[in-house]
């Protein structure tokens, strides 16, 4: 064995020490503040954060779920990983990652993303193309899966740069790159399908018992248009502070991009998947225009998004395309359902509702600490430095352990301080699809700071952080008078 692969089974046992010490030893650890439940809760949501940035994401969540069972808040073990299971939060992410295969095996993804990149509009207009690659992202990132689209588009971008002579390490290539994974990770902060919504809207709803409620197309309406301010600030910044060499895509010809829009043509199996997306799109938002009515309508006003999600896949299950079920359920399990994502969300519903809870009185404490440092403060004092806190925080810890823990405290605070716990939730979920200045911010800023070929991790640094203070920046100028026109920040 080397001594580099010495190095690391070293370290992974050390940090299996570490994890198992704050799972299952802080319980014992005295606390003025905390009774040993809390403690141990505070122990188990410590250790599943620490396991999931310094180990993995399965065998953690795992244990995590055990270790809710041994320590006494749920009676037994099984009790535990039942609450887990039968959580609807769960079963949808299930569901939504085989959805979205179904999407990418059809061949739609590839479709939308060909053609934001072949418009006429963009042939000897540099700027228009890398905006169009920009947004591009965004849209196609937020109707289906964003790991996925930052590959795609990824390798189409690389056959472009080679068709005009880019080169790998180039600064536009590079910032480009950068941006299409940029792009992708905002995409998760405003659907409300995506899993750091899900978290955080399980994470609302189970810190407030049930008195606060998101509402999607709201929600939608609000995040959707910050999101892509942020896109065209991180545009803003790429052109007139980076400011690469854009000349080589004049030779960017209508020629070669004709080729590409000759193949945008859906075949029927494409129609089909870009049918079942709008369905499902529409299912998720026909509740909130449908509320009150009878018959029909009242039925499909009950819909949410696991029945949303449900009624699409059976029905592309049941119909048939050429003697074949439309949906094949078992390749689209056995390609699309990426178990870390399944196991973060099992084990941070019931860890999130267990540090939340009045038994473990975790929130409780923290809120009163929170209130101790704001009390008397400027609402918009502490909107301000919550934001850039919450931002900040999101960069060196995974933006799903955020989410667990910034929600709760904000439904704790919000509550002796006047604010409105559904816009900080949203800022929540803002700040934590700005998670791509570190590779510990998310599994798709992993994946941007590991293209060290053709961006390379200086090159990623500085557009992740140049990206964030953009964001912050439009945050203040244009999000917090949308979330206060729509939500409202005070009680």
């Amino acid at each position: 064995m080397t001594k580099a692969a010495t190095s690391r089974r070293s370290a992974y046992w050390l940090h299996a020490l570490v994890y198992f010490l704050l799972t299952f030893g802080a319980g014992y650890v005295p606390l003025s503040h905390l009774e040993p439940l809390g403690m141990s809760v505070m122990g188990i949501f410590l250790g599943l954060l620490y396991g999931w940035t310094f180990i993995g994401f399965i065998w953690p969540s795992m244990l995590s779920i055990f270790a809710l069972g041994v320590c006494g808040f749920f009676p037994t073990p099984q009790a535990a990983f039942s609450n887990a299971f039968s959580n609807h939060l769960v079963i949808f992410m299930l569901l939504v990652l085989v959805f979205t295969a179904y999407c990418e095996k059809s061949g739609l993804n590839r479709k939308l993303s060909c053609w934001f990149l072949s418009r006429k509009i963009v042939v000897g207009r540099p700027w228009t193309f890398t905006f169009m690659v920009l947004l591009g992202s965004f849209v196609v990132s937020f109707l289906v899966d964003g790991n996925a689209v930052v590959f795609l588009v990824w390798n189409l971008m690389y056959s472009i740069f080679e068709e005009v002579g880019y080169k790998r390490g180039e600064r536009y290539p590079a910032f480009l790159l950068a941006g299409v994974a940029i792009a992708a990770i905002l995409s998760f902060g405003c659907k409300p399908w995506g899993n750091v919504c899900i978290l955080a809207i399980g994470a609302l709803e189970n810190s407030s018992s049930g008195a606060y409620t998101v509402n999607y197309l709201t929600f939608m309406a609000v995040t959707i248009p910050i999101c892509i301010m942020f896109v065209a600030a991180y545009f803003v910044v790429m052109k007139y502070v980076f400011r690469p060499d854009v000349s080589r895509l004049m030779n960017l010809s209508d020629e070669y991009l004709s080729r590409i829009r000759s193949e945008l043509r859906l075949n029927r199996q494409e129609g089909i998947a870009l049918a079942a997306l709008v369905v499902f799109m529409g299912l998720m938002i026909l509740p909130t225009l449908l509320m009150g009515k009878d018959g029909v309508a009242g039925l499909l006003a009950g819909f949410n998004f696991l029945s949303a999600i449900a009624v699409v896949l059976i029905a592309l299950s049941l119909m048939r395309l050429e003697g074949r079920p439309l949906l094949d359920f078992d390749a689209c399990a056995r390609d699309g359902i990426h178990w870390h994502v399944f196991w973060i969300t099992a084990a941070a519903l019931p860890v999130s509702a267990a540090v939340s809870s009045d038994a473990a009185g975790i929130t409780a404490w923290l809120g009163e600490v929170m209130n101790s440092w704001f009390s008397g403060a400027n609402v918009i004092v502490f909107l301000v430095l919550f934001s850039v806190v919450i931002n900040l925080a999101t960069q060196f810890t995974h933006n799903v352990s955020l989410v667990l823990i910034a929600v709760p405290i904000a439904v704790q605070v919000s509550g002796s301080l006047g604010l409105n716990p559904l816009a900080l939730t949203v800022l929540i979920v803002i700040a934590a699809a700005c998670a791509y200045a570190t590779p510990a911010a998310s599994t798709v800023a992993a994946v941007l700071f590991s293209n060290v070929d053709w961006i390379g991790v200086k090159n990623s640094f500085k557009a992740g952080f140049s990206a964030v203070a953009a964001g912050l920046l439009v945050l203040f100028a244009f999000g917090f008078p949308l979330i206060g026109m729509v939500y409202g920040f005070t009680l």
